[in-house]
């Protein structure tokens, strides 16, 4: 929310700031006459056009569809890995608010994926990860979920390494 006002606020500003200068730099250009008098204008509008594209490739990113979703909840902070269905991956690591963002590209064979990288940020720390059942006792039941795993080459589940939810599985 905070990103939105934040950001809302300087595109209403930069906004007013370009037709400011576009109507003041056209009034300087019809007296004067001198074509450098439209430099600023211009380089505003190539910068404005460069972040509009900037930006829809990066919502095209998050639009694409999901394969498999996992998500750790540390209360003020989160991971949370978005398994796209074109092969690649878009690893998000918040605090407060605040998230990194990292992408790559991952296989999927049965239960285990396998990553391009072998340290995400310092949360994921090896390119393996295993999806497997897990039973979680409640004070009046049990329930078996899917979490994912961080494996070492042979299989074996790297202890004290972060655990995530399997929050959604599309696979077939």
């Amino acid at each position: 929310m905070f990103d939105l006002i934040f950001f809302g606020g300087l595109s209403i500003i930069g906004l007013i700031f370009l037709i400011w200068s576009l109507f003041t730099d056209l009034k300087h250009f019809r007296i004067g006459k001198k074509t450098f008098l439209l430099f600023p204008i211009g380089l505003a509008i190539i910068f404005t056009t460069i972040i509009l594209i900037w930006n829809a490739q990066i919502n095209s990113n998050f639009d694409k569809p999901t394969l498999v979703r996992i998500f750790y909840d540390g209360d003020f902070n989160g991971t949370g890995i978005d398994f796209k269905t074109d092969g690649t991956y878009i690893f998000d690591n918040s605090a407060i608010g605040l998230s990194n963002y990292f992408y790559g590209e991952y296989e999927i064979n049965g239960n285990r994926i396998i990553l391009d990288k072998n340290n995400l940020d310092n949360v994921v720390m090896t390119n393996q990860l295993e999806i497997r059942p897990k039973t979680i006792e409640y004070s009046d039941r049990k329930e078996v979920e899917n979490y994912v795993y961080q494996i070492d080459k042979k299989g074996n589940v790297l202890k004290n390494e972060t655990q995530f939810r399997l929050v959604v599985d599309k696979r077939k």
